[in-house]
Parts: C-alpha cells; structure tokens; sequence
C-alpha cells in the first residue's frame, strides 16, 4: 500500500488529470446524450355539466373524463392527418432546422408522444426529444391539432351513424307502409273482423302487431336519426369549449442533462473510467521493482542495511 501512495505521490500532477478525465467524460456523455421532455397539462369538464344523459360520440361512460380525452388523443396523434399536420406546422413556424429533423421528429412522435390521464379531469401531454425547442413546439403544435382533427372525428362518427340511422328510418318505413297495406286488405275481405291486437282472427292479430312493431321500429330510428345529428353538433361544441389548457407546454427537469435520463451511461463511463484509472495505477506499483525503504532492500538483497545516502542536491558554486 506504501508503495502505491508513494507513485500516486511522486506523479501526483498525472494522476489529478487522469482522475478528472473520468468526471469530463462522465459529464459529457450525460450532457451531449441528453434527452428533453416537454409537457402540458389539460383540462376536460365533466360532459354530465351539459345534460345529464349527455356523452360524447365516442366516449365510454365508465371512464373519466381525463381518461377518454387521453384515449381520444393518442388516438389522433398515430394518424397520417396528424403526421401531416404537424409537420406542415414545424415547417411553417421554423421548429426544426432541416429535411432530417423534420423526419426524425416524426417518427419519434409514435413513440415519445403520450397523452395520459393525471386526474380525473387532467390530462398530461409530454414529448421527449434531442431539442428542447423543438420538445416544445410539438406539444403547441398537437394540442392545436387535436381540437381541429378531433371536431372532424366526432362529424364524421356522427356522420356514419346518421348514414346508418336514415337507412334504418328507410327500411322500417317501407316495412310498415307493407304492413299497413297487408292489414287493410285483410281487413277488407273480411268486414266482420276487429282490427286490433286482441282480435279473435289469429290472422288479424298478427297483421295488427305487425304494424305496431314497424310503427315502433320507425319510431325508434326517427329518434336515434335525430341523437345522431344532435350528437354531432353537440360533441365538437363541447370538445371546443370544454377542453382548457391550464399548464402551458413547458420543459421538464434541468436546462443541462433533460429528464435525466442520460445520466445513467454518465455515471457508467465515470464508474468504467475510474475502473480504467485504477487499473492503470495497479500496473504501476506491479511493474515498478525500486525499493522505497531500507526494510525492501534488506529482504530484496539478504544482507542488513547499514545506512542509507541521502538524495544528494547540489549547490550552485559546485
């Protein structure tokens, strides 16, 4: 142990450099691989607000609030629409500097973008990449994105239940106009019958409740026609009004080393350095065969040590 004090001693300036190499390298890694999290928080009211029996097309009325908006958001983010929205934006406002970063922002929206419920009415929205600037113009970007592309998602559910509505509304009023037809022409060939649901005709019976099931069939795809369009309208209106950003996109952990993830293979290349360094200083006391005191000597050479000769320094007139 002496002897390896004495070397760290006698080239004490080498190895303050060699041990300050593995912090450098430490802290470059976990600077220069840094990775930046931009994040923004939303608020969704409660739909129950506007109507008690109101839900927006699309939404599942067991979950909350904040978990259907995050639903519906990571949703729209995996879209081509969106892919092409945001990029037309960053390119607009100037967020990335070239063809490259404009790819690689992209395709890491896929992966780094998450929507996801912090509270029953909280939504947190977060994006990690190389670029703070650019963390943050992505999540600006989505949140206008989403309002726009989620009022034409709810029109166009609405759309495609109306569609389906009004076929079904089509079909059951052709059902009860040949229904209504059947009825009356039994009924004029057999004068005497009573035309109801509890006719003693077993025939008229049925032709009676065949009418009352097409009559309650219209009237059921006329109501459920008129929900679709009324949901329609309504579900954008809400989404618009009732959707507020309560935190503006900002960054997230230091200006330096991000969310701090790098700072794991910083702390590997520090742990691997001083590991380097150590090994480095045990190959020199291995390789170094000097004696540092006269008990070395006696047991290197087998003969007592008699006295020793100083260091001898000379002087300037010598």
């Amino acid at each position: 142990m002496a002897k390896y004090l004495e070397i760290l001693f006698r080239q004490r300036l080498r190895f303050a450099a060699l041990l300050l190499l593995p912090v450098v390298l430490g802290a470059a890694v976990a600077v220069l691989f840094a990775s930046f999290r931009a994040t923004a928080t939303l608020r969704i009211e409660d739909p129950a607000a506007f109507g008690t029996s109101f839900v927006p097309v699309g939404w599942s009325p067991s979950q909350t609030p904040a978990q259907n908006l995050a639903d519906s958001m990571s949703q729209v983010v995996k879209t081509p629409a969106f892919s092409k929205s945001l990029s037309e934006r960053l390119t607009s406002d100037g967020s990335v500097s070239s063809g490259a970063e404009l790819r690689q922002t992209l395709a890491s929206t896929n992966t780094g973008l998450k929507a996801s419920a912090s509270g029953s009415h909280l939504v947190t929205l977060a994006f990690t990449c190389p670029h703070p600037a650019v963390c943050i113009s992505v999540v600006d970007d989505t949140i206008a994105i989403f309002k726009e592309q989620m009022a034409t998602i709810q029109q166009d559910q609405a759309a495609a239940a109306a569609t389906f509505w009004s076929g079904q509304l089509k079909d059951a009023q052709a059902n009860l106009a040949a229904a209504q037809d059947e009825l009356q022409n039994y009924a004029a060939t057999h004068p005497g019958t009573t035309t109801d649901a509890g006719s003693s005709d077993p025939q008229m019976a049925l032709l009676v409740g065949n009418v009352q099931l097409w009559r309650g069939k219209v009237t059921e795809a006329q109501n459920s026609l008129s929900q679709a369009q009324y949901l329609g309208t309504a579900s954008t209106r809400f989404l618009q009004i009732g959707t507020t950003v309560v935190d503006p996109p900002h960054m997230a952990g230091s200006r330096f080393v991000g969310d701090y993830a790098s700072l794991v293979p910083g702390v590997l290349v520090l742990l691997v350095s001083l590991a380097a360094v150590g090994a480095y200083i045990y190959l020199l006391g291995w390789a170094d065969r000097t004696a540092g005191d006269p008990k070395q000597l006696e047991r290197r050479l087998g003969v007592p040590v008699v006295a020793t000769i100083p260091k001898l320094v000379g002087s300037g007139g010598a």
